[in-house]
């Protein structure tokens, strides 16, 4: 069984944030479950289109590099993430040909996630922005133009994938244009899981292989976003990066994959990893 594990970095922000704070984690983990490590440098689509979208749409190509198209099965990993020592082989749970992902509606359960959807409508509303009536997988691809939309949705930073059975629903998703690219549509996301939620069956994951940083931090330590908590340390910056270095602490224990989605500067907080 070939299998690999794969991420794109492009652009030098990017690139120093993924050495610094995940390069070490990939390797590690790459080492200790017999992948290998492909990380992409540059756009795999350089045209207008490629240029002109975030990179995360680049994922949808993953199968044009012959390294990976000649896996059996590929780890899709954003290079947002930390891995955290010692966690379990995710292909143990994912039958070759099947989808793995962790179901964003559910994650950490369905509960909290709906609650930290809530929270997160008040936050913004707060700052005068507005943000998507996402409530159900049904309306998330609404806001695409997809009228018929499953009723799971796959978090897409996260993905066990095969090339033969994932490869053209990937490439289907890379030319959606129902929407322009934004933030508020999540870039790829909508098409992306739309596609593969159609092209055959999916094994949904452990939330921890998938533990975003930023449902945590609206959760549990929202107090780390508010203007006027935040200003008190405003010439103590050294205590304050001790307070998110410790609330990221206990994030990555109860995580196998820490992923930055959204808050990829909360990184420079990150202390070395613990077993």
């Amino acid at each position: 069984m070939k299998r690999a594990l794969a991420t794109l970095v492009v652009g030098e922000p990017c690139r120093q944030r993924f050495a610094t704070h995940a390069a070490e984690s990939f390797r590690a983990y790459a080492k200790a479950h017999g992948l290998s490590l492909v990380v992409l440098d540059r756009l795999i689509d350089d045209s207008e289109l490629g240029r002109s979208r975030s990179p995360a749409w680049q994922k949808c190509l993953l199968f044009k590099n012959p390294r990976l198209r000649a896996c059996d099965q590929v780890l899709w990993l954003d290079a947002d993430i930390v891995i955290r020592p010692n966690a379990p082989n995710i292909f143990d749970t994912v039958p070759p040909g099947i989808l793995g992902a962790v179901e964003q509606f559910s994650s950490p359960t369905p509960e909290a996630y709906a609650s930290a959807q809530a929270k997160t409508r008040r936050y913004l509303a707060g700052q005068g922005l507005a943000s998507p009536e996402d409530a159900t997988p049904q309306a998330f691809y609404r806001h695409y133009g997809f009228a018929d939309g499953p009723d799971a949705v796959v978090q897409t930073g996260v993905m066990v994938l095969a090339p033969e059975v994932h490869g053209p629903a990937m490439a289907a998703a890379y030319a959606e244009e129902r929407r322009p690219d934004s933030r508020d549509m999540l870039y790829e996301m909508r098409p992306l899981s739309y596609h593969l939620l159609r092209a055959g069956p999916v094994r949904w994951l452990d939330p921890r292989f998938n533990a975003l940083w930023a449902t945590t931090l609206i959760l549990h330590y929202p107090f780390l976003m508010e203007p006027a908590f935040l200003a008190a340390y405003r010439d103590r910056p050294e205590l304050l990066a001790r307070l998110k270095a410790a609330c990221l602490g206990t994030a990555a224990d109860e995580a196998h994959f820490l992923h930055f989605a959204g808050v990829g500067e909360d990184m420079r907080y990150l202390l070395p990893a613990r077993a």
